[in-house]
């Protein structure tokens, strides 16, 4: 009896699944906008006021402060970030580049690696790497952002210099 009772539920779902793949023959509309399809996929915003000015950071992500820091004196500047929220990876790294470039950072690497997007920028005499990695399931992006000055820094003007070397 009991082997009977489990041969109509397997022709039940075997029936179920033959129903809900057949095709009556008719085209499919996959044009954007139709019934069904996916609409755009919407664009992160980036915050009024993010903690270091010319490094933009989308709504839906927090600064972990306990994790970060920031240093500027005499011209150059460090910056060691890390952001977490909810928004998709690659969302955030589609956010960075569109919005890196309006503080005139130009993009010269763009890489994905083990699951990782990584993006390195530059600014005169400043390079930023921009790091995305997601979580899992229950776990958030992270994303960390490292800037610093490298090359030639330029000394404040009306600032002067001592010169050690004669003594």
């Amino acid at each position: 009896m009991r082997r009977h009772g489990l041969s109509w539920l397997a022709l039940a779902t075997w029936c179920t699944v033959l129903a809900g793949c057949k095709n009556s023959g008719q085209p499919v509309n996959v044009s954007p906008g139709s019934p069904g399809q996916p609409g755009p996929i919407p664009e992160l915003v980036p915050m009024g006021r993010p903690p270091i000015a010319d490094l933009p950071v989308p709504i839906g992500l927090d600064l972990k402060e306990n994790k970060s820091r920031n240093f500027a004196a005499a011209g150059a500047r460090y910056v060691d970030h890390v952001y977490k929220g909810r928004p998709d990876k690659f969302a955030v790294g589609r956010f960075y580049k569109r919005q890196m470039p309006i503080s005139r950072w130009t993009l010269v690497t763009d890489m994905f690696v083990q699951g990782a997007i990584m993006l390195d920028f530059e600014k005169d005499t400043e390079r930023c790497r921009i790091s995305i990695t997601e979580g899992g399931l229950f776990r958030s992006t992270t994303v960390k952002v490292a800037m610093w000055t490298s090359g030639r820094i330029h000394t404040p003007s009306g600032m002067r210099t001592r010169n050690t070397s004669r003594r």
